[in-house]
C-alpha cells in the first residue's frame, strides 16, 4: 500500500503527529512530509493543524473511509499470498496401512532430502477412507491398494504387488509346497478390516475363482498389519499380506511361512489418486518422487 496512506491512517487514528511517528517508527518530519505529499497530489487539505493535534477536514474524513477499505484489502491480499506460499511447502497424504508401512518410507526420505523445509502430513487409514479424504480435499495425494473409484478422481498406477498366504511355521500345512483355493475354507482366518485394499483384493480374487469370503472361517478382523503378522506367527490363524511384508527390511518377521495358493490370482496395483492432474508445487514434486521410486524398484528386479 502507498506509504503516504499508511502515514495518513496513523495520523488520523492517533490525532498526533508525534504519536503517529512513534507507531510507524519514523521521524516526525518524515511523516509530515508524507502527509504533505499526499495533500499535494489530492489538491486537498486533509488535516487542520492546531496546538492540540491534527483534526481531519471533510476531505480527510472522506479519504479515511476509502483508505481503511484499501488497508483491509491490502492486508487480506498479504494473508492470501502468504498462505499460498505456506501451502506450497506443505503436502497432505493419505495412504493405506500397507503402503504407509512398506512403500512410502524410502521415497518420502528421498523427498525430504531434496525439500527439507516441506511439512508432510500423513494420514494412515484404509483405502476407501483414503479416497474419501482426496475427494473432500482434506489431502493432496492418496495412495491406495487396487482401484477404488469415486467421482472424477485422477488415478495413476505406481507399484505392482502380490498378496501371499501366510501361516505359522507350527501350522500342519506349513511345509506344503502349495494349497488349492478350494481348501481355504478349512483354515481359520485373520483378515484386514472391511474397506482395506488388501481385504478387497482378496475378496475379488476369491470371487473370480468362484468362491466367497463368506465361506471362510474369519476369526478376527484387524487394522494393524503388525498385529496380523504377530497373530499368524503365534498360530492363531492364517492371513494374506503383501509380498513386500516378507521382503521388508524394516519389519522383522519370524515364525511365519508363505505358501502359494493354486487357482487364485492375488496380483494387484498400488495407485496414487488426486483430485486432478494439476497439483500444488510440492505435491506434484512428491508424485514425481514416487514415480522415481517405481523406476528404482524396477531396476532392482
Amino acid at each position: 500500500m502507498d506509504p503516504r496512506l499508511v502515514a495518513f491512517l496513523a495520523v488520523a487514528r492517533t490525532g498526533q503527529l508525534t504519536q503517529a511517528s512513534k507507531r510507524l517508527n519514523l521521524a516526525a518530519s518524515s511523516v509530515s512530509a508524507q502527509i504533505a505529499s499526499l495533500e499535494r497530489d489530492l489538491q486537498a487539505v486533509l488535516f487542520l493543524r492546531g496546538s492540540r493535534g491534527m483534526d481531519l477536514t471533510a476531505s480527510g474524513a472522506a479519504l479515511l473511509q476509502t483508505a481503511e477499505q484499501m488497508e483491509a484489502l491490502w492486508n487480506k491480499t498479504l494473508r492470501d499470498v502468504r498462505a499460498e506460499q505456506e501451502g506450497a511447502a506443505r503436502v497432505g497424504i493419505a495412504a493405506s496401512n500397507t503402503v504407509a508401512e512398506l512403500f512410502l518410507p524410502q521415497p518420502l526420505g528421498r523427498f525430504r532430502d531434496k525439500w527439507p523445509e516441506t511439512r508432510i502430513r500423513l494420514l494412515m487409514t484404509n483405502s476407501q477412507e483414503v479416497v474419501e479424504r482426496v475427494a473432500d480435499g482434506t489431502v493432496d495425494i492418496g495412495i491406495i491398494e487396487g482401484a477404488v473409484t469415486r467421482g472424477a478422481l485422477y488415478a495413476e498406477r505406481l507399484w505392482t504387488d502380490e498378496l501371499v498366504l501366510i501361516l505359522s511355521v507350527r501350522h500342519p500345512w506349513a511345509r506344503r509346497p502349495s494349497i488349492q483355493a478350494s481348501e481355504l475354507s478349512a483354515l481359520d482366518w485373520i483378515l484386514r478390516e472391511e474397506g482395506s485394499g488388501t481385504r478387497r483384493v482378496f475378496e475379488q480374487a476369491l470371487e473370480r475363482a468362484g468362491f466367497s469370503v463368506h465361506g471362510l472361517n474369519v476369526m478376527m478382523q484387524l487394522s494393524s498389519l503388525r498385529s496380523i503378522v504377530a497373530m499368524v506367527a503365534n498360530n492363531v490363524g492364517v492371513s494374506v499380506v503383501s509380498q513386500a511384508v516378507l521382503d521388508s527390511a524394516e519389519i522383522q518377521i519370524s515364525g511365519v511361512a508363505s505358501i502359494p495358493v493354486e487357482g487364485l490370482d492375488l496380483h494387484r496395483t498400488l495407485e496414487v489418486v488426486t483430485a486432478g492432474p494439476d497439483l500444488p508445487l510440492r505435491a506434484a514434486q512428491l508424485v514425481e518422487q514416487l514415480r522415481l521410486d517405481v523406476r528404482i524398484r524396477q531396476k532392482r528386479l
